[in-house]
């Protein structure tokens, strides 16, 4: 399925607000001058100007167009089971990040979702594990986010 640049933006904009909305829910961190609110308040911003853009455009270059329109791609069986999957292992991933810890979990899904997609088991996890400590260095050293350590790893082995 494409979706025109109107419905995108639609979509893009409802998103921005839903995420403005929720971002105004964050309690603020104490003694600091940011609080958890500050990203997804930036980011809600950025997709309500993007999203307004879009329709924008969209209204000045899709005249008579429909909003969406089905690709050859969604009409394959197994296209269809890659999404389920997909779906799956975000669930799975849900489930399990509290117990196994952010770093197993995420490095688990990252490489999961890259041989879904038909990369070579080398390079995925080869990229599984720079993305997974990169994202841990960022989120769970600079920006002191308390990623979940998990259970797995305090067993005693």
């Amino acid at each position: 399925m494409r979706l025109g640049d109107r419905a995108l933006g639609v979509l893009t904009l409802l998103g921005g607000i839903a995420m403005f909305i929720a971002a105004r829910q964050f309690s603020p961190i104490p003694g600091q001058k940011y609080g958890a609110e500050t990203l997804p308040t930036v980011i809600a911003g950025l997709a309500v100007i993007v999203g307004i853009w879009l329709i924008v455009q969209g209204l000045a270059t899709e005249r008579g167009a429909p909003l969406a329109t089905a690709l050859d791609w969604a009409g394959e069986p197994r296209t269809w089971a890659k999404l389920g999957a997909t779906a799956l292992l975000i669930l799975a991933y849900i489930l399990t990040v509290d117990w196994l810890g952010f770093t197993i979990a995420s490095l688990v899904l990252v490489a999961a979702m890259m041989l879904l997609t038909g990369t070579k088991p080398l390079p995925a996890l080869l990229i599984s594990l720079v993305t997974v400590v990169v994202v841990q260095f960022a989120f769970g050293k600079m920006l002191l986010v308390p990623l979940p350590r998990g259970a797995f790893l305090s067993l005693p082995w």
